[in-house]
């Protein structure tokens, strides 16, 4: 064993095989040490939607979503710079989950389903956006807690004028009743 790569040579088998390719893979692989971390994901290029994508119970959704962008409650945050990704899901019949955001990849979705209201897709949209705002709160209830509510709140009372007690639950329904009543 004489040489410079001498001591990284692999040893053999008895002829039932070598284990020279194995043990020579592996040691030619960097150490966890050495490696690099893998580059984030590259934010997915927007995807152009037909209008009526967008359009649900009457409400364009892409233009609605401008509109509340813009709102003070949200210019302190990453609304106000940033559009996030919506995405409509259409339904059968009416979910358990009426929408959903996802603050780390800065998007959100929300259901459409047969017999919605306009203030019932209002209602989830502001909901989502707000999540996309507050983000998970460092207190108890952290997703749906005092921080949360009083965004909603805020952002109720400036998108329609809407200025009602802030329910006690997070259960989908006070506001998109009060935005019904207010659209009448």
């Amino acid at each position: 064993m004489s040489g410079s790569g001498a001591a990284l040579q692999a040893p053999t088998s008895d002829g039932a095989g070598t284990l020279a390719p194995m043990v020579t893979k592996f040691l030619r692989r960097p150490l966890k040490s050495d490696r690099r971390a893998p580059a984030p994901p590259r934010p997915a290029p927007p995807v152009r939607r037909p209008r009526s994508y967008y359009l649900v119970a009457g409400v364009a959704l892409d233009q609605e979503l401008e509109r509340l962008r813009a709102l003070p409650v949200f210019a302190d945050g990453p609304l106000a710079t940033r559009r996030p990704a919506l995405k409509v899901r259409r339904a059968r019949k009416r979910p358990n989950r009426l929408g959903f955001a996802v603050p780390a990849e800065f998007r959100l979705s929300v259901t459409a389903y047969p017999g919605i209201r306009p203030g019932d897709i209002q209602e989830t949209l502001i909901h989502e956006l707000v999540h996309l705002h507050v983000g998970r709160a460092a207190e108890p209830h952290a997703w749906h807690g005092r921080t949360f509510k009083r965004a909603l709140a805020a952002a109720m009372r400036e998108a329609h004028g809407i200025a009602i007690h802030p329910p006690s639950s997070t259960r989908h329904g006070a506001y998109a009743d009060a935005i019904e009543r207010a659209r009448v």
